[in-house]
């Protein structure tokens, strides 16, 4: 017994060793070994399951939590954390309820709680858990990056500024935060901040692996294409792209890319965005192998519980919308069909089947399918904008302008839907519903106009102002000037000046009043008199000298050119003297014969039957498909000698 116990103690000293030096797969069978030694040690066990959740071994390592539960040994964390890396959501729930029951840490169970309903798409639960946590714990910035996460993923991009409003400290610190917030003002349409943002998150990344690393300074700037950066560069490729730069965009995604095959360990869900962005980048019907083959590296089944649900019906979307343009339409109905059965109900696979349907010609289906998702699903604005672009390209102006007045108010204020409405109200000569739109859009967000809404209500206006003096409408201007400098920026020069000219017309008092805001250029250093007995300057004399240095400057460009220009030597064909040409050649040379002037078509014999007509018909002149020649009608034959053919012959042959 004295020996297994020193093998026992000797084993257990080499496992803390390779753990030590993070040797996992060696400490692995010195576990087993311990464990036939002691079977019922306790320590050995959790070692055991330590070794396997190190090397990612899930499924032996939830065999072995299930396997050495007892009443003292739960293991259920270690069991509900296995279960969540099988994407065994709902038994991983389950099994984190059973570890809160049996006494485990509540707090632990709480964060795999979060990641859990996180990849179940359940982003709303998620975030609340995650800042009840950062409330209980705030020196944890880590929650604060997944809460931030949750709801941006959750598409709710403004409460995720809200919360990081009064959180700017930690923006210092830590990159994952930047990052956060820079996804979120993407998704609210603040593109220049966001790029500042994933700067600042750059620069945070590169200090810290220059730490890590031990990079000397005069190397820092070879840390640019490192992995843990592939998720900023893409991200700052799509505010590239978002913002119309599409080539700079292009070549970011291509070096991440690039990178990535060259062996570096890039995340497979950064990976998968790029190949789908460039794809996106792509118009339509470009390069259609290439983009299939990308699409398929995003789409694949192993990212399925890796991407977001938003970044997944976006790769879906734009794999069905490619198949489409290939005319696979059996394979389009297929990732329909796996689209479906993943998002029930999700307004997106509506339009991608109106899409199949619109691609075979069947333009009345198309309908069918989105006013019936409409009746189950009224104000979907995804569904809406589809049927009234259905509408607008069958020149219905009127149902489309119809499709787009059922949105909810608060959709049918945003800047880009009210630009849009404004358009189709344009195009069918309708200004007044465009200005009642405005009007409607400028009440709703006059109210809100607090933080976060002031840029979408400043956003609004300015679409206002653009129809207005469109429109030539200056009451209506004039009150959509006196919003913004009342509620938007009260320094504002140009809207202070586009005030004072609508106002002119129509209340000269008030526009006097505006006018003295204007911020004139000072002249105090100018002195009168001076300027009164300086002489008048010739203009007429300065145009002169100017036109004549315009003139100087084409006639010494002019002769600069014609000095560099060479003549040619002409070349004239083979025995062609240019002193004695002869006559000019024929302008119809290079002509086929048949064309030529000249040419007279000559009736084949077997042409004679088809200019006949109908059997037994005769022309009128039976000589005019005969050969006209002399005739010998009226000349004598000698009758002397003999007409016959073969006459001498037989002569001959009596002899």
């Amino acid at each position: 017994m004295a020996d297994s116990g020193d093998q026992f103690e000797a084993a257990m000293l080499k496992v803390k060793a390779h753990f030590d030096r993070e040797e996992y797969d060696r400490a692995l069978p010195l576990c087993a070994k311990a464990l036939q030694s002691k079977p019922d040690s306790a320590m050995v066990r959790r070692c055991r399951v330590f070794a396997l959740l190190s090397l990612s071994k899930w499924a032996e390592a939830l065999q072995a939590c299930e396997g050495y539960a007892t009443r003292e040994e739960a293991f259920g964390f270690e069991r509900a954390y296995c279960l969540y890396r099988l994407n065994r959501f709902q038994d991983a729930l389950a099994a984190i309820d059973k570890g809160k029951s049996t006494g485990e840490d509540e707090s632990t169970l709480k964060r795999l709680e979060a990641q859990v309903r996180y990849r179940m798409g359940e982003y709303e639960n998620c975030a609340r858990m995650y800042e009840g946590l950062y409330e209980e714990d705030p020196d944890e910035p880590g929650l604060l990056v997944n809460a931030v996460a949750s709801r941006v993923s959750g598409d709710q991009p403004q409460q995720a500024l809200r919360m990081m409003a009064q959180m700017e400290d930690h923006l210092e610190t830590s990159y994952e935060l930047c990052f956060n917030l820079a996804c979120a003002l993407i998704d609210d349409g603040r593109p220049e901040e966001a790029e500042q943002r994933l700067e600042q998150a750059k620069g945070i990344c590169v200090r810290e692996l220059a730490e890590a690393e031990e990079t000397p300074d005069e190397d820092i700037h070879l840390l640019d294409n490192h992995e843990e950066l592939a998720a900023i560069n893409v991200q700052r490729a799509c505010v590239l792209q978002r913002s119309g730069l599409s080539d700079k965009a292009n070549e970011l995604y291509s070096s991440v890319l690039k990178h990535s095959g060259s062996g570096k360990d890039v995340d497979v869900t950064v990976l998968a965005v790029a190949c789908n962005n460039v794809v996106a980048l792509r118009s339509q019907g470009k390069s259609l192998f290439d983009s299939l083959k990308r699409i398929n590296v995003a789409s694949k089944e192993v990212l399925e519980h890796k991407l977001t649900r938003k970044q997944q019906i976006e790769i879906g979307t734009n794999k069905l919308l490619l198949l489409l343009q290939a005319r696979k339409i059996g394979e389009a109905r297929k990732e329909l069909a796996r689209l479906d059965e993943s998002f029930p109900g999700h307004p997106r696979v509506v339009v991608l089947q109106a899409a199949i349907a619109y691609t075979e010609k069947k333009g009345k289906d198309c309908e069918e399918v989105l006013t019936a998702y409409l009746k189950e699903h009224p104000g979907t604005e995804e569904v809406l904008v589809a049927l009234s672009q259905l509408h607008s390209q069958h020149n219905r102006v009127d149902l489309a302008v119809a499709a787009l007045t059922q949105l909810p108010v608060e959709r049918r204020a945003n800047p880009r839907m009210v630009e849009m409405i404004v358009a189709v109200h344009q195009k069918q000569k309708t200004p007044e519903k465009a200005v009642t739109c405005l009007r409607e859009a400028i009440d709703y967000w006059k109210g809100k106009a607090d933080g976060e809404d002031e840029q979408t209500f400043a956003a609004v206006l300015r679409i206002a102002a653009r129809l207005a003096m469109e429109l030539k409408d200056k009451v209506f201007a004039a009150e959509v000037f006196k919003l913004y400098l009342e509620k938007i920026d009260g320094s504002d020069s140009e809207a202070l000046c586009g005030l004072v000219a609508a106002l002119a017309g129509t209340s000269p008092d008030e526009a006097e009043q505006y006018a003295q805001r204007l911020q004139l250029p000072d002249y105090g250093h100018l002195d009168p008199e001076e300027l009164e007995l300086s002489a008048i300057p010739k203009v007429g004399g300065l145009f002169k000298k100017r036109e004549a240095k315009d003139a100087e400057g084409e006639g010494a460009e002019k002769a600069k050119s014609a000095k560099t220009k060479k003549k040619k030597k002409i070349r004239y064909p083979k025995s062609y003297d240019p002193e004695n040409p002869g006559p000019p050649p024929d302008p119809e040379r290079w002509l086929p014969k048949r064309e030529r002037t000249e040419f007279k078509k000559k009736m084949k014999k077997r042409d004679r039957v088809m200019l006949r007509g109908p059997q037994g018909a005769m022309p009128a002149d039976d000589n005019a498909f005969r050969k006209q020649g002399p005739s010998t009608a009226q000349v004598e034959v000698s009758k002397d000698k003999s007409t016959g053919r073969n006459q001498g012959r037989r002569k001959q042959g009596k002899k």
